[in-house]
């Protein structure tokens, strides 16, 4: 569907209804946005020794949102949202000087302002969506944590104690406990990012690793899971929705392959016929994607064809079956359904295979096969965007479909005039495409029921300050939110105003 089709499609359209307790909201992570993280005293984090080693630009204060969540908060329910997403840092939550082996005391202080921030999300009337690991870990697990055995019992342990902690202290206040978790942002990503491109810290490299670390993040999720069910159902708590969101890409191991292994035995999918239940998904994922690339690039052209040789190499490197332990704890749990929604990601789904454009730059020929253009070129297609949501929706039963980041980058480096984007995107064109896809998929009949964009403001993007994702622009100078996005578009506002449009009937 073409992106003019799809916005006619949304708030233009005066018998559009909207499913009930639809959520619109924005997202961030605290690494990215609190401050105050690797400095003398800590908390410190994995990233700690890059800081300190100059490998990264330091984050400093960031946003401040850890001392001005209010502001924040406060801004995001004037646009009319009613969902914000947050997460509760690891580090913080168990402080300790970096590269100390064991577990530290919990930080009840910190405890208490992680209750108060999801407490404001509740109090300013929305629904607060709260993750447990948003690619950072305490500095005292180690570099590579997630290569170690026993890193999904101790993250499940974490779980457990950070909900029920937070969760005590909100219903003291008068509150209820959080009903949507996420215990891992992305990790379907994390691996590849630290092990195979290493653009985050990490001790060892290789495709190995990556896989081992994929292996245990699986563990932990489904150890998580089952974690925070049973506390909510010891303590008598509505069952809360806990799930991950995969960073969508066109490449089915590298992406539905997560969900889809989770997900069958609640589909009473046997072990021994998980190899043609995943061979079946697999070709329904290459063939969708195989004819948005011809959309895309042309049928025949080089790009498309480049794209289908990326997925036959990672056809042949990476097998989701492969991973017999992660097997092994899906079919163990004492619960067969162990995600509650499908959580999405979705920016640029080729950015990964994208063909680079000639003469290659030596620091694009450098990641290949998984190719990094700058953040600031992806290409934001609504047909593409549209196309990840169709292709979850395939056999996702009654599970609906949150769409927990979808954002736009502009470069803007710190202190310094936004660089226009090469394709002339704006954020106002963005969300009116986007969110006209959303409106598309409902009425297709497909259980969407959440859009969160990333993000509020302007963040910082793991390592630098340069991409510019915010609704509003940040000035990390003077701790300011301003107005207007760093292009000068009222980004906020016309998501305010689609928000409203969409909400009675898109008068």
């Amino acid at each position: 569907m073409a992106a003019k089709e799809s916005v006619e499609n949304g708030p233009g359209r005066s018998d559009f209804a909207l499913p009930p307790d639809f959520l619109f909201g924005v997202s961030n992570a605290a690494y990215q946005v609190e401050g105050g993280y690797n400095l003398p005293g800590g908390p410190y984090n994995n990233w700690a020794e890059w800081e300190r080693e100059g490998k990264v630009e330091k984050p400093g204060e960031t946003c401040r949102f850890w001392d001005r969540y209010r502001e924040h908060i406060d801004l995001a329910a004037s646009l009319g949202l009613n969902a914000f997403r947050l997460s509760l840092e690891w580090a913080r939550l168990q402080p300790a000087a970096a590269g100390k082996a064991s577990p530290p005391a919990w930080d009840e202080a910190a405890c208490d302002r992680y209750a108060e921030m999801v407490g404001a999300v509740l109090d300013a009337g929305m629904e607060p969506v709260v993750t447990l690991h948003h690619f950072t870990h305490p500095a005292w697990c180690g570099a590579d944590f997630w290569l170690d055995e026993g890193s999904p019992q101790a993250f499940a342990g974490f779980c457990a104690h950070a909900a029920r902690d937070v969760n005590e202290r909100l219903v003291k206040a008068g509150r209820r406990p959080i009903r949507i978790w996420v215990t891992i942002n992305e990790p379907n990503l994390l691996g590849l990012l630290t092990y195979v491109s290493g653009e985050h810290p990490h001790g060892k490299m290789g495709i190995s690793s990556a896989k081992r670390a994929f292996e245990n993040l699986t563990i932990a999720h489904v150890l998580a899971y089952n974690a925070l069910h049973d506390l909510y159902e010891e303590m008598g708590w509505d069952t809360p929705r806990v799930s991950f969101n995969n960073y969508c890409m066109c490449f089915y191991p590298l992406d539905k392959a997560g969900f889809d292994l989770v997900r069958a035995p609640s589909l009473g999918i046997s072990r021994s016929g998980l190899e043609e239940y995943i061979r079946a998904k697999k070709e329904d994922w290459d063939r969708r994607f195989s004819s948005l690339a011809d959309e895309r690039w042309g049928h025949g052209s080089f790009p498309a064809r480049y794209y289908r040789f990326i997925n036959w190499v990672y056809g042949k490197l990476t097998n989701p079956l492969g991973s017999r332990r992660a097997i092994e704890a899906i079919y163990a749990s004492p619960r067969t359904a162990l995600v509650d929604y499908l959580g999405l990601d979705i920016y640029d789904p080729f950015t990964p295979a994208a063909a680079p454009k000639f003469p290659t730059p030596r620091r694009l020929r450098e990641k290949e096969p998984l190719l990094h253009t700058p953040l600031w070129e992806n290409r934001y297609d609504p047909r593409e965007f549209g196309g990840v949501i169709r292709g979850y929706a395939e056999g996702a039963g009654s599970l609906p479909i949150y769409v927990l980041e979808s954002g736009m980058c502009h470069r803007q480096p710190r202190d310094a005039a936004a660089i226009p984007r090469s394709d002339g995107l704006t954020r106002d064109v963005f969300l009116e495409r986007m969110l006209g896809e959303v409106v598309s998929c409902i009425r297709e009949g497909i259980s969407v029921e959440a859009y969160s964009f990333w993000s509020l403001t302007d963040n910082y993007e793991w390592g630098s300050f340069e991409p510019r994702f915010g609704l509003h622009e940040y000035d990390f100078s003077r701790g300011e939110i301003k107005e207007s996005d760093g292009q000068g578009i009222p980004a906020g506002k016309v998501y305010g105003d689609l928000i409203a449009a969409l909400k009675s009937g898109g008068t």
